[in-house]
């Protein structure tokens, strides 16, 4: 029998620390942990501090867009009122001038978007008839339809009042319309073209009409023909015209007038040599008519108003007195009518 070998266990080696060297590269998580000390703060600060400073403010403006601009906010619309899809030959009669305010709530950038200019609120009158209707307004109605994020609070006022009639339509004669006063002496006289035009609107309107006066035209001192283009007069609201517009012409006549001058002296022309003549009466009193512009300043010269005796012999005649006047004048009437010559022979030489 063998006997085992008794062998003693080899004495443990004591462990080796490692000799000091530089240290490791950091973590990136731990660098993000740590907070700068004070004396690296300081350095930081001091560098471009305007790139800094716009930084910041560019910061301050996107988080005020972020949480100001976008916040809901409130604001009041001045939305007009128009006509659609109105059934043929009817007419709105009190359509409100007055636009109407809508309130709408919603992000401030997109309520301060929208174009009041282009907004309306539309009125759908298709199924309308001859009448007063009090129509709801709402939202519904605005177009084009608002941002879907902008709500509609209110609307003032909350419905409306439409009066519907029927459209009525008439030819009407047209009657010019003069201003100031023509020369002195004459009268104007006015035509227009074309002398009708047709008429449309409300029928309570229109079917009262008997014409159409243009708007007024002013005349001049001057007696020379004047032609213009004038529009036609207000004939009451949602009245209008077809055409809008005529040619007025304006003329001018002269004024006639009468005009009497009293005890005119009447002379004989072509009497005798040596022959003596007696009228009865010696005057007469003459009625003269004529243009006004003429006859208000005109005075009769003297040998105007005659008698011929020319081819009468002595003796007593009936004779009608004679005028010379200007060719626009002429005697109306004589006072008298028939005067009385009374022709005288020349006294013989020698004779007592």
């Amino acid at each position: 029998m063998r006997l085992r070998v008794l062998r003693g266990e080899r004495a443990l080696a004591p462990p080796v620390e490692p000799l000091p060297g530089p240290p490791g590269p950091t973590p990136p998580w731990r660098r993000l942990l740590r907070f700068p000390e004070l004396r690296d703060v300081r350095p930081a600060l001091s560098r471009n501090p305007g790139l800094k400073m716009v930084s910041l403010l560019l910061a301050f403006f996107l988080w005020f867009s972020i949480n100001v601009s976008e916040r809901d906010a409130e604001g009041t619309l001045e939305i007009p009122l128009r006509v659609r899809s109105l059934a043929s030959g009817l007419i709105v009669t009190n359509q409100p001038a007055k636009p109407v305010a809508v309130t709408v709530r919603g992000p401030r950038t997109i309520l301060d978007g929208v174009d009041e200019r282009r907004t309306r609120l539309s009125l759908d009158l298709s199924t309308a008839t001859p009448g007063e209707m009090r129509i709801e307004l709402n939202a519904d109605m605005i177009r084009p339809e608002l941002p879907r994020r902008l709500k509609v609070v209110r609307i003032e006022p909350a419905r409306v009042k439409v009066r519907i009639e029927r459209l009525a339509r008439r030819r009407l004669p047209v009657r010019p319309e003069l201003a100031g006063m023509p020369p002195l002496g004459y009268t104007a006289e006015a035509s227009v073209s074309p002398g009708e035009v047709e008429a449309s609107g409300p029928a309570s309107k229109v079917e009262d009409l008997k014409e159409i006066k243009t708007e007024p035209v002013e005349l001049h001192t001057a007696p020379d023909p004047l032609q213009r283009t004038v529009l036609l007069s207000w004939a009451g609201d949602f009245v209008s015209f077809a055409p809008d517009h005529v040619i007025v012409t304006v003329r001018f006549q002269p004024t006639m007038m009468s005009r009497r001058f009293e005890h005119v002296e009447v002379t004989v022309r072509n009497l005798r040599d040596g022959a003596r003549a007696k009228l009865v009466p010696p005057r007469v009193d003459l009625t003269v008519q004529g243009p006004q512009h003429l006859l208000s300043s005109y005075r009769i010269p003297d040998g105007s108003v005659y008698v011929d005796a020319a081819g009468l012999d002595p003796g007593t005649h009936r004779v009608t007195p004679q005028v010379e006047l200007p060719q626009a004048l002429e005697v109306s009437r004589r006072d008298p009518e028939v005067q009385s010559l009374e022709i005288t022979p020349p006294t013989p030489r020698g004779a007592r």
